[in-house]
């Protein structure tokens, strides 16, 4: 795809609540023309590629979960951290069906498992099965994207990494029972993420869009029904608006700037993917992270 000539392009998927919303606010737009400047979005809906699109130049800016970063530097992909949220660990889980005679991860070896291979499906596996002293290989892996919940209850797999507002709608059904909490084995946040160059050429433009994110965010957070009816209208296939609301409240809203705790977390995940082969080599987090960070308001 050509780039566009926009002097900012962002791209946008479902999995990154705050940017599928922010696309359709105009919140940068309007920020935007203190700076004569102009955004383009570009819609997708696999978001482990989003380090992809950057590396192509077709975007400038992204938001995934934790891994696709990870997999951005250990492919060469030059990529710098710019914000990420508060831990999500109440938004994911491993499940299984009610009925299903596994009771623990130990139990999954040789079954089927349906996630996203590359977002953060992919870390959160591969802690769960490193605890319980198992390999990623050592589970057969669906990577059925947002048709997951789908196949978990028709049987066609045995586990399922969820995720919401799919996996809310489930657990409210009493379909599902989890077998393995996010909580203790990943923090889940939501990041945020650059080109280098964008960011260090451009950062009256970056900080543009962080400010834009927040204020979608509060947005969120202050209109919980009106956005959880804006996702059921836009994603008709998705589960119910009030599916989408129970969801969007029990995540946390608002960026945060990048800590050395969050680069902790992701080095020690980049280093299990890395030791598991997952990682195509070892990576050094830190050199992802801007030398002056763009600054973040509000909490």
């Amino acid at each position: 795809m050509t780039q566009t000539k926009a002097d900012v392009t962002i791209g946008v998927h479902p999995n990154n609540h705050s940017l599928f919303v922010l696309r359709r606010l105009g919140f940068l737009e309007e920020l935007l023309k203190d700076l004569n400047a102009t955004v383009a979005w570009v819609d997708y809906t696999d978001g482990a590629r989003t380090p992809l699109r950057i590396a192509s130049g077709e975007i400038d800016f992204g938001g995934t979960g934790s891994t696709p970063p990870l997999t951005a530097q250990a492919s060469g992909i030059d990529i710098v951290y710019v914000a990420v949220s508060n831990p999500r660990t109440a938004s994911g889980a491993l499940v299984v069906r009610k009925e299903s005679p596994v009771q623990s991860v130990a139990d999954l070896k040789g079954l089927r498992i349906a996630l996203s291979e590359g977002s953060w499906h992919t870390s959160f596996l591969a802690t769960a099965l490193d605890k319980a002293g198992l390999l990623y290989d050592d589970v057969a892996r669906a990577d059925v994207g947002n048709a997951g919940a789908k196949a978990l209850l028709a049987g066609e797999v045995e586990a399922w990494v969820g995720n919401d507002p799919q996996l809310t709608e489930l657990h409210n059904k009493g379909l599902v029972r989890t077998l393995v909490p996010l909580e203790s084995h990943i923090s889940h946040r939501s990041v945020w993420f650059a080109g280098r160059d964008f960011a260090t050429n451009q950062p009256q433009l970056l900080k543009a869009v962080v400010e834009a994110l927040q204020q979608a965010d509060q947005w969120i957070q202050d209109n919980t029904r009106e956005a959880a009816e804006l996702f059921a209208r836009d994603l008709p296939d998705w589960p119910s608006a009030d599916s989408w609301e129970a969801a969007l409240r029990r995540r946390p809203w608002g960026l945060q700037p990048i800590t050395e705790e969050f680069i902790t977390e992701q080095q020690r995940v980049a280093d299990l993917l890395a030791r598991q082969h997952i990682l195509p080599k070892s990576i050094v987090v830190s050199d992802a992270v801007l030398p002056a960070p763009v600054e973040i308001g509000g909490e």
